[in-house]
Formats: structure tokens, sequence, C-alpha cells
């Protein structure tokens, strides 16, 4: 079906009020659909927009266990990461879960610091995971996928006059191979960056085997998700210590 004028119009008077009213304005229409480099500055106010706008509606926190930043200590004192002030913030949830924001923002939930027995080391892989997300750039990599994924969804859905059927698709995919491919580097990158800040990468494997006992789908079930599986990762990281 062939669109009018007014409606082409429409169209695009919409897309510039998104690009404009989200996180775009940060730093310009050009730089979030990734048609400008942007810079570690560039992230770092993303960042700290998108913990703002969070902090709105859930309970966030600097995080003060002795222990993170220690190790963030260790992780700067080994050079070579792009940002040299990574913050981390707890934020109050009982899902055991961590989060890598755009500029080195790093969520910790109150489920996975609460969780007993937890070793210096495998609070470092934890943290080493993170890190590695921003230090590969998979957070920028997302952020602009998000943002040419919102601004297809508002076409189709106008174009198709049917929201929700080709756009819900089109989010599917665009999840699905980035975040496989992120997961796996992001182990290889916090492997050698525990081992040069003499940190035991066993400590990841180990608290990858405590999440697996509290994953809620079979592991065959894996392949359709966006992240690969426990055992897939519990196993590479396995291999890469026995190689050590």
């Amino acid at each position: 079906m062939m669109l009018g004028f007014r409606e082409i119009l429409l169209i695009l008077v919409v897309l510039i009020v998104v690009l404009y009213t989200r996180s775009f304005h940060l730093v310009g229409i050009r730089k979030s659909l990734g048609l400008a480099p942007t810079t570690p500055a560039d992230e770092i106010r993303i960042g700290a927009s998108w913990l703002s706008d969070m902090a709105k509606e859930q309970n966030i926190q600097p995080e003060e266990e002795t222990r993170v930043q220690t190790i963030l200590d260790n992780f700067r004192a080994t050079g070579g990461l792009t940002f040299k002030r990574y913050k981390v913030f707890r934020l109050d949830s009982p899902e055991v879960n961590a989060l890598a924001l755009p500029g080195g923002h790093i969520l910790l939930t109150r489920g996975l610091m609460t969780l007993p027995d937890t070793s210096a080391d495998q609070l470092a892989g934890i943290l080493a995971h993170e890190i590695a997300h921003v230090e590969l750039g998979h957070c920028r990599k997302a952020l602009i996928q998000k943002n040419r994924r919102e601004a297809l969804q508002l076409f189709l859905s106008l174009a198709n006059r049917r929201p929700g059927t080709a756009a819900s698709i089109v989010e599917h995919l665009a999840k699905l191979g980035i975040s496989r491919e992120s997961e796996l580097e992001a182990d290889d990158f916090a492997f050698q960056l525990l081992l040069k800040s003499r940190y035991s990468p066993i400590g990841l494997v180990q608290f990858l085997e405590k999440a697996k006992k509290m994953e809620r789908i079979p592991e065959w079930l894996t392949f359709l998700s966006t992240h690969p599986g426990n055992n897939e990762r519990i196993g590479r990281l396995r291999q890469k210590v026995g190689n050590q």
C-alpha cells in the first residue's frame, strides 16, 4: 500500500520527535544511530542519563561493599582500560543479576550481593565480565541497535497500521545475534583481566555454576535465548583455565 505525502511527512515528524525526546538529544541523531563515532565522554553522559532515569523508578544507591572498590582499584592498576572510573551501584531487587550501562556504570542487584559464600574471586569475575561489555563497546553497540530498532519499529508500525507484529520480530532478531556473541567475548576479556589483576578466573566459573542452579529455563532451550547457556560458558571458561 502506497503512502501519501501527508503520511510520509507524519512519519518523519514523529521520528524526529522520538529521536530528540529520548537519550538521542545527549549526543545527536548521527551518533545515536551509529552514523558518527561516539567518544568515551559521550558514553559517560548517556550512561549517567540512563542511571538517572532508572533511579526515578527504582531504588538505586552507590555500592558500599568495600571489596567492590578494592577490585576496581586492582583492575585499574593493571592499565589498559578505556574508562578509568567505573562506578558501581546497587539495585534494590531480589533477582540475581548484574548490568553494565554505557560509560562505566555498573548495577549489581541486592539479590546478587547478598548471595552467601561469594568469594572475592567470584565478585571479581562478575565485575570483570560487566567491565568487558563496556570496554569492548557492547554497551555502545547495544545503544545504537536500540535506537535503530526503535526508529524501524515506529516506521513499520505506522506503515503497516499493525504495531507490534513486524516490530516485535525485528526486535527479537536484533537482540539474538548480538547478545550471544557479546556474552562470550565478554567472558574472554574478563578471563584475561582477571589473570592480569591476580584474581582466579575460576571464580567466574563458580559464580556461573551458582547461577545455573537458579536458572528457570531448561538448558536445551538456550538456543532461543539472547544469551548463551551457562553450560556453554562454563565449558569454555574451564577449558581456558585448563590451558593455562
